[in-house]
């Protein structure tokens, strides 16, 4: 009861009415949104509406008319378009000499060329671990691969369980209420078909796996090890990955990955929403909703009263111009854009992503005192967990080299140049045909509870086909390809445990880019390393078992310096260091984490509130208080309309 009591008491405090503080009345809206991904984006729409007059910020440009940002099948070239992302270079490791060790570090050569790898040329220097970040109308969402997959009901669960708040207790409604689903019929239980996110089975028709029967002889070695029936692989592929039976999260499972784009194979984003929104008219060509789209516009600094009791969130100042940002590949330094301020008359809200929330945060007054007074930044509220408690899910290829090459029966795609002026594919995809409108032989998860599990749920997600992913780049003069008869197993590592992630100031200048340090597998490493080697043990016995002409599989990642052994095992130590300096990830999350009164750490109360000020909330993946099973990007839509419906309640709270 003490518990509730305090959850309660956090709550109550949230309905005193305040009264916004005297400021100029232009530029002035009910709520301001920083940032237009898959946190804030919805929210600003489902705001604006019910009536409310919303300021939406985007430090990007709207690149909808970008076929980048269309296409699934572009999935993997979008980096190319400087107009979509923002480069952050990271750090895995605090350790100069464990960081050399990943192969494909990248480096700014003296032309101000990058390079990949681990010995450049003369001149060089280290920038990182390439982390690219959508920064575009609608976030990351807009280059990320599309895939759309529920967390395990625990995830859910332990938020209810850190806060008290019963309201997280059936996520399965909001998910719901985010979903508009074209692959299973209509009314089937626990799915939505009237939501603002299509979602399909990205196998599509399924030719691509039955033109490839070298793809399919290993996917069925790895279903024998699964202890699944290899005959029916056809029949999990089109099975429902989302599906709402109560033992879905602790079965091991092969599924077809579900896509969020619509049936004519077109990506479908949280922009989508705020697009139709901000034109919607009325008959009177007016606008129908009270939104304010105000794009190119980097938003440098929350505005708080000052005076008795906690400060009030009451507005932001911006820099408005192309590019402001200086991990825009397009930056230009001298460029330093027009200053503004926009006032809002009840919350501001910050939806700028796991990097750069915690900075807004920190750059305003809000974040650990040390840090704050080390930039002669004023302190707002002493919050030490803003830009700590990053996660991200681990992840490491399984690779192997056939006897035989991948090769399609299918030449269709022959032709595609994926975009190039001229593409055959292209054309046939605006007609709703043609490769680019169906599915691909990566397009699989297998779910297995490894032997290192935290619970009865699954903690290993792997999608796997004829290529190998073994992280990101930036785009090089460099070439990296695998010969024809590669097969690799893309892991994911759920129910990570590692919190030890930091996102830090470099300066207090809103335009450069934060320090950010994953300090992988710092917490709970024998959990995560372990089940990681429990699954390269498990990939290596379904290559052993892939019957001729395409099997055994030669396990050639992580390296072997002979044959494994029938269980799959090599060397431990070997494999622990390899995962060690060739992990990576693109999840980052809870930077600003909700989490329990009691927690010193926690960022947030379970409404999504700033500790400490009033009229401040973070919606977006930041405010996740871990991982959110495999793929953050459906979760986060899920927290836009839960918090949507948090503040709708507490409008009427302001004046």
């Amino acid at each position: 009861m003490k518990f509730l009591h305090t959850a309660a008491r956090w709550a109550l405090a949230a309905t005193v009415v305040l009264a916004l503080p005297s400021v100029a009345t232009n530029n002035t809206y009910d709520y301001i949104v920083v940032g237009s991904g898959p946190g804030g984006g919805p929210l600003a729409s489902t705001l604006s509406r019910n009536g409310y007059s919303v300021l939406l910020i985007e430090a990007g440009d709207d690149e909808s008319a970008s076929i980048d940002t269309q296409v699934p099948a572009f999935a993997f070239t979008e980096t190319g378009d400087n107009a979509l992302h923002w480069d952050f270079f990271v750090r895995h490791y605090s350790s100069l000499e464990r960081t050399l060790k990943h192969h494909y570090l990248t480096w700014r050569l003296p032309d101000g060329e990058y390079w990949v790898g681990q010995n450049p040329p003369a001149g060089a220097v280290l920038l990182g671990v390439y982390y690219p970040r959508g920064a575009t109308l609608g976030g990351s969402a807009v280059i990320n691969y599309l895939v759309n997959f529920l967390p395990q009901n625990s995830y859910w669960q332990d938020i209810m369980d850190l806060t008290g708040d019963q309201a997280w207790s059936n996520m399965r409604k909001i998910f719901e209420r985010v979903e508009r689903c074209h692959y299973v019929p209509n009314g089937t239980a626990g799915h939505g078909f009237n939501g603002f996110i299509d979602t399909i089975n990205g196998v599509g028709s399924g030719n691509e796996y039955r033109d490839n029967i070298g793809v399919v002889t290993v996917l069925k070695a790895m279903l024998s090890q699964l202890g699944l029936d290899p005959n029916k692989l056809y029949q999990y592929l089109f099975g429902d990955i989302n599906n709402s039976q109560p033992n879905r999260d602790s079965t091991d499972s092969f599924y077809g990955i579900s896509y969020t784009a619509n049936p004519a194979w077109r990506r479908v984003t949280g922009r989508d929403l705020i697009l139709s929104t901000a034109n919607a008219k009325k008959q009177d060509g007016t606008a129908m909703y009270p939104l304010t789209l105000q794009l190119n516009t980097l938003a440098t600094k929350i505005l708080f009263t000052q005076g008795k009791g906690q400060p009030r969130a009451f507005g932001v100042e911006y820099l408005q111009g192309k590019s402001a940002y200086s991990a825009d590949p397009r930056h230009d330094p001298g460029a330093k854009g027009t200053a503004g301020t926009a006032y809002a008359r009840k919350e501001v809200i910050i939806s700028g992503g796991a990097f750069n929330s915690p900075q807004l945060l920190k750059l305003s007054g809000i974040g650990p005192k040390a840090e704050l007074a080390q930039f002669k930044i004023p302190l707002v509220a002493n919050l030490p967990g803003v830009g700590y408690n990053m996660m991200d899910n681990p992840e490491v290829p399984i690779v192997g080299l056939a006897k035989q090459d991948f090769v399609s029966t299918d030449n269709s795609s022959a032709a595609c140049t994926f975009g190039a002026p001229g593409d055959p594919c292209l054309a046939e995809w605006e007609q709703g045909t043609g490769p680019y409108a169906d599915g691909s032989t990566n397009v699989n998860a297998l779910l297995r509870r490894s032997a290192h599990a935290v619970n009865s749920d699954w903690d290993m997600f792997m999608f796997s086909g004829n290529f190998a992913f073994r992280g990101f780049w930036p785009f090089t003069n460099q070439s990296f390809v695998d010969p024809p008869n590669t097969f690799g197993m893309s892991t994911v590592k759920m129910h990570n445990q590692n919190r030890a992630g930091t996102v830090l100031l470099r300066s207090a200048d809103p335009t450069d880019t934060p320090l950010i340090n994953f300090n992988l597998f710092t917490d709970g490493a024998d959990t995560d390393l372990g089940a990681i080697l429990d699954t390269i043990k498990f990939g290596r016995r379904a290559f052993l078992q892939t019957p001729a002409p395409f099997g055994p599989v030669n396990a050639s990642e992580p390296p072997c310096s002979s044959p494994p052994a029938a269980d799959g095992s090599c060397s431990d130590v070997v494999d622990r260091e390899w995962v060690l300096d060739q992990a990576f990830g693109h999840h980052a999350t809870s930077t600003c984490a909700i989490g329990s009164v009691s927690d010193p750490m926690a960022v947030l109360d379970s409404r999504f509130r700033v500790r400490g000020v009033h009229g401040l909330r973070v919606v977006d993946a930041s405010a996740h208080p871990r991982s959110p099973g495999a793929f953050p990007v459906m979760p986060t839509y899920m927290l836009s309309v839960q918090a949507s419906d948090f503040i709708l309640k507490d409008a009427n709270s302001w004046n």
